[in-house]
């Protein structure tokens, strides 16, 4: 079935990372089907962070206040072969079936499977796979594709963006970071999918990375909130004894060329960093060991990442919250193991 599939759409209207760790879809198609044509589904807010992918060709924004028969309509302009539901809502189903796109492809355990008519057997709950991967191993088994491989070996698809580098120097100089200077990304915020790092930690990294006696020597600090985290600068400062450089109110676009000038990215387990990763900034996750948050299925992808856990050989299938003798896991985690890790990364470049 595959090779006679020229035109595909591939849907994902959520997150910034679930849409980051999508991309490489995008670019298994290319691969799998030569000449091919990959369109992206996405909401306006994520769509400008899509169009930096070399392997999407268009992207059709999403307004999830179009019911689903003004959406097919708006797709069925596409005229397009195939379609992979790597989001799955009714609403999305609906609007591939009303807009009578050939194939149709999606995870087969929902209510509204049956508008589908390519219906992949896939569990993600239990955080056994990397996200990426059981998106791969969805357009495969749903378009019957063939992994592409080299040399004998599948191929790797890490998620890659290509950012110009007059919108690196657009959004350097517009939240004021010397240039040539080299920098660390903090960005202590997080889309509150999983527990987070607490602020004070935050905080006491980045007074020991630039701390002028024993920090790290001619590189500074900065600080990246993203939409709705604005709040954040002042209860961070709270906690600072140093003066960063802050970044807030940029794009998504803008937020992706200030991460990737960062010599590291240390983050919570949230999109901007799967953005920095994607940029080619090498991260420093920090993540909870609850199932569906684990780092086995939303760690950053791809070699030269780390990640730091309370116990990274304890897996909770759930937070119990207060009745757990372990809760709030996260605030055990010392800032001196973090800077710990800054420093053996420093030293690998």
């Amino acid at each position: 079935m595959g090779s006679t599939l020229s035109n595909i759409l591939l849907v994902r209207t959520d997150r910034i990372g679930d849409v980051v760790l999508s991309l490489p879809c995008a670019a298994f198609l290319k691969r799998a089907l030569p000449g091919a044509r990959v369109t992206f589904l996405a909401r306006e807010y994520t769509a400008p962070l899509v169009r930096l992918s070399p392997d999407v060709d268009a992207v059709v924004s999403d307004d999830p206040a179009d019911t689903a028969r003004a959406l097919a309509a708006k797709l069925r302009d596409g005229r397009f072969d195939a379609a992979v539901l790597l989001h799955p809502t009714a609403r999305l189903a609906q609007a591939l079936w009303l807009a009578r796109v050939p194939v149709r492809a999606g995870t087969a355990y929902r209510l509204y499977s049956f508008l589908l008519n390519r219906r992949v057997r896939q569990h993600r709950k239990y955080g056994l796979r990397h996200e990426l991967e059981h998106n791969l191993d969805l357009i495969a088994r749903g378009l019957g594709l063939e992994y592409p491989s080299m040399n004998g070996e599948r191929m790797a698809f890490p998620p890659r963006i290509d950012i110009p580098d007059a919108l690196v120097a657009s959004a350097s100089a517009r939240v004021g970071i010397p240039d040539r200077e080299p920098y660390i990304v903090v960005h202590p915020g997080s889309g509150g999918s999983a527990m987070d790092w607490p602020l004070e930690r935050f905080a006491e990294l980045t007074d020991r990375i630039l701390d002028t006696e024993a920090g790290i020597p001619n590189t500074g600090v900065v600080v990246t909130l993203g939409p709705g985290e604005e709040q954040l600068k002042g209860r961070l400062q709270q906690h600072l004894k140093s003066t960063p450089i802050w970044a807030s109110g940029l794009t998504l676009p803008e937020l992706a060329a200030v991460l990737s000038r960062a010599a590291l990215v240390v983050a919570n387990s949230t999109g901007p960093l799967h953005i920095a990763a994607a940029a080619g900034t090498r991260v420093i996750g920090l993540y909870c060991p609850v199932a569906p948050c684990h780092p086995r299925r939303w760690g950053p992808y791809g070699p030269g990442h780390a990640v730091i856990m309370p116990d990274p050989d304890r897996t909770c299938r759930g937070c119990r919250g207060a009745r757990c003798p372990q809760y709030d896991c996260m605030r055990s985690i010392p800032a001196a193991r973090a800077l710990e890790q800054v420093h053996k990364m420093l030293a690998t470049t």
